[in-house]
């Protein structure tokens, strides 16, 4: 099956990517200019077309450099850039069967919720303009892709591992690794008593390929809606006690101030959909996950090639 990951340059997406046998490779795409990017993902979804043929296919959306600090310009825009390639999408897909994976958030959309922990069947409500940004997407593939093919919704939860990037305004169990090995205070935005479910890349990875593959093996059009998580939530007072473990120091934190804590609700305890595919399918331990995230940014840091990350402000 021929795999196009759109954002496989990010931590998820290149993780599905490399789990794919026969990857598509599009082209580098212009994300700041609305217009631009519309052109280039039209273009490649015609060259996807061809290349896939008669075969199976799968088209993953894993794009996105909104947060839950950004504003609701930046996330109509990610809206807008999703809606082009799903309407050239509906317009000419390809022949084979194939199916559409849309990445989303579980924080986001759930953040308003109530009566956690939440599952697929949870009623979403977004707090902010990332929550309403992910649920404009997924309504978005829904009325594009109806009748068109599979349309599976992964909601995930926090994510974390090596590599993420520290530009953006996420990534604790990252900013927790770079302020062990900095000793540079870290601000908390939130309460420490904030539950939240973490899934290492990877293992979240494999949950998306799946759903993905059962789609397109059984074609069903009714859009399915997946949670992807660990199923084990820890306080945010938790994971940096945690931290402190794996890394041996003492982690430098204070209790700060920020705009999108308001959308930030205490308790995302999260079920994750169940399969029986995903019975074998590996779980990595928060310590051990935290360990690999701790020792990638001492790499980046002692590297003389690779540029520090910024310290968090």
């Amino acid at each position: 099956m021929i795999t196009w990951t759109i954002g496989a340059g990010g931590l998820l997406g290149n993780a599905i990517r490399r789990r794919r046998a026969r990857p598509f490779d599009g082209s580098p795409v212009p994300w700041s200019d609305e217009d631009a990017s519309a052109r280039v993902l039209a273009a490649d979804l015609a060259r996807f077309r061809d290349e896939a043929g008669d075969e199976a296919w799968g088209i993953v959306w894993a794009a996105g450099a909104a947060t839950v600090a950004s504003s609701a310009e930046q996330a109509a825009a990610e809206v807008h850039t999703l809606e082009a390639l799903l309407s050239a999408l509906r317009a000419h897909p390809p022949s084979g069967p194939g199916a559409f994976f849309l990445t989303s958030s579980a924080g986001g959309v759930y953040a308003g919720s109530a009566d956690p922990p939440f599952d697929a069947d949870t009623l979403p409500v977004a707090l902010g303009a990332y929550g309403e940004l992910k649920l404009g997407q997924e309504a978005a593939a829904r009325e594009a892709l109806a009748g068109v093919c599979p349309l599976v919704i992964g909601r995930f939860s926090n994510l974390y591992g090596p590599g993420q990037n520290l530009d953006k305004l996420q990534g604790l169990i990252s900013r927790l690794a770079q302020a062990a090995a900095t000793q540079q205070p870290l601000n908390i935005f939130v309460s420490l008593d904030t539950l939240r479910d973490y899934i290492y890349v990877d293992d979240a990875a494999l949950r998306a390929v799946l759903w993905l593959d059962k789609a397109v093996g059984d074609q069903s059009l009714e859009p399915r809606v997946r949670v992807i998580a660990s199923g084990e939530s820890v306080t945010v007072g938790q994971l940096i006690r945690t931290m402190n473990q794996v890394t041996k120091r003492r982690i430098p934190t204070a209790l700060g101030s920020h705009a999108s804590a308001r959308n930030q609700v205490l308790d995302l305890r999260l079920v994750p959909s169940a399969a029986d595919e995903l019975a074998d399918l590996p779980l990595t331990p928060l310590p051990a996950g935290a360990k690999r995230v701790y020792l990638d940014i001492l790499r980046r840091l002692q590297a003389p090639t690779v540029t520090a990350p910024p310290s968090p402000r």
